[in-house]
């Protein structure tokens, strides 16, 4: 996928969540074209326009001879006279729809003869206003107008193509095919594909900030795919909307739910967002339809480290090595979830020892015997979880360095286990990797 998440931390040890989606950081990937029906019916589409505009649009005898002589001019491609001609026609008839039709006909041709693409889009913004006038002024123009509208659009969007293409070669292209794709959707402000492609074209551009008012008119004009969800969403987390994230998720998850990657971007939303309880009980759900996921269960198992519900977390991560023995991330969260557990264990001594020192004097010999075996045995319950933290840890650190991942917090993780074991010379092994190697 284009997007790589972070990886999240525990408060009190390196745990990794999430790594599999997650807040959005752009790369430098070419996103492709939305893959719309218009784009493999352009050829019989286009040649179907034409038979309407020669059907419908078709000149006929005007009464007025300023209008005659732009039909003339139109033929002729002098666009300029022809549009000298028309506004003497409007300044004489300013309600003159079928001037207006002309003109809208006149400023296209003119548009799509024109290369620099700030005169282009000028003049299809003119073009727009004419056609919208002729069918004010006489409705009788909606259909022939629809038609040329569709034929703009045809050849609007093309040119987004073409510029798209380009870019793959020329970085700035892609905000080139931007313009003409947003250029489109004013053309047809019901096509969705325009405004995704615009979406797209900025992401390739490095502009993925300007893509977000694309993918959101996508949306409103009736896109349903779901990487237009998950790219939008992931561009809200970037700029601090994770909020808006959680409900366009929300709305997806809904729709598609059995979109994988959809579920775990909603999920690490309601991670992102604090909703814990949100995302524990969609994950509980997930593992539950699917149990066989071994994402699910390492995220799942993970998140549960975070609540330090240690051994249920545990059980899930096992699960997930049990479907994917190559799966380093959850032998290191076994790992710190043992290490969790100690850390308890050890505040819990710490309050039993500061109890027994601060009553001791008032303490009958039995007491004291019985505070000191309780305080033994905690002392070899915090022992036995730094033990059992460092055969998955061992493991984490094998497939780190096979993947050639960076291994510093699994080898410091180790060397606080070994040290708390009293395995002094596997501690120093991995004492240089865990940064410690002047101790």
């Amino acid at each position: 996928m284009w997007l790589q998440g972070p990886v999240h931390r525990s408060p009190r040890l390196a745990v990794a969540l999430f790594t599999a989606t997650g807040s959005a950081t752009v790369d430098t990937q070419t996103y492709p074209l939305s893959n719309l029906d218009v784009m493999n019916r352009i050829p019989l589409f286009l040649s179907l326009i034409f038979a309407a505009l020669l059907i419908t649009g078709a000149d006929g005898c005007s009464s007025d001879p300023n209008v005659e002589g732009a039909k003339l001019d139109l033929r002729n491609q002098d666009y300029d006279r022809a549009l000298g001609n028309l506004e003497t026609a409007l300044e004489k008839n300013p309600q003159n729809a079928e001037a207006y039709e002309l003109k809208g006909r006149v400023l296209s041709e003119k548009a799509f003869s024109t290369q620099d693409q700030d005169e282009h889009i000028a003049t299809i913004s003119e073009m727009l206003e004419a056609y919208e006038r002729a069918v004010e002024y006489d409705p009788l123009y909606t259909e022939q107008v629809s038609n040329a509208l569709r034929f703009a659009f045809a050849n609007e969007f093309q040119r987004g193509i073409q510029a798209f293409n380009r870019g793959r070669n020329d970085d700035s292209q892609f905000l080139v095919a931007a313009r003409y794709f947003n250029t489109a959707g004013v053309i047809q402000p019901d096509s969705s594909g325009a405004y995704v492609n615009e979406a797209y074209a900025y992401m390739n551009g490095g502009q993925p900030e300007m893509a977000i008012g694309p993918f959101e008119n996508a949306l409103e004009s009736g896109d349903t795919e779901p990487e237009t969800f998950r790219f939008l969403a992931q561009l809200y987390q970037t700029t601090d909307r994770a909020d808006k994230a959680v409900g366009l998720l929300e709305d997806a998850a809904a729709m598609y739910p059995e979109n994988v990657d959809i579920q775990t971007e909603l999920l690490n939303a309601y991670q992102m967002t604090g909703q814990i309880d949100k995302a524990l009980e969609r994950y509980s759900s997930a593992v539950e339809r699917d149990p066989e996921n071994a994402l699910f269960r390492y995220n799942y198992g993970s998140l549960l480290i975070q609540v330090e519900r240690y051994a249920e977390a545990i059980e899930q991560l096992e699960a997930a090595i049990s479907l994917d023995v190559g799966y380093s991330s959850a032998y290191y969260n076994i790992g710190a979830a043992h290490i969790n557990q100690a850390v308890d264990v050890n505040s819990l001594i710490s309050d039993l020892d500061d109890n027994l020192r601060a009553n001791r004097d008032a303490m009958s010999n039995d007491e004291i015997s019985a505070a000191e075996a309780e305080i033994d045995a905690k002392v070899e319950e915090r022992r036995a979880h730094f033990q059992m933290a460092i055969q998955p840890l061992e493991k984490a650190k094998e497939l780190f360095e096979g993947n050639g991942e960076e291994v510093s917090d699994v080898c410091r993780a180790l060397y606080q286990s070994y040290a708390q074991t009293n395995q002094t010379d596997q501690a120093q092994a991995v004492a240089e990797c865990a940064g410690y190697s002047d101790n």
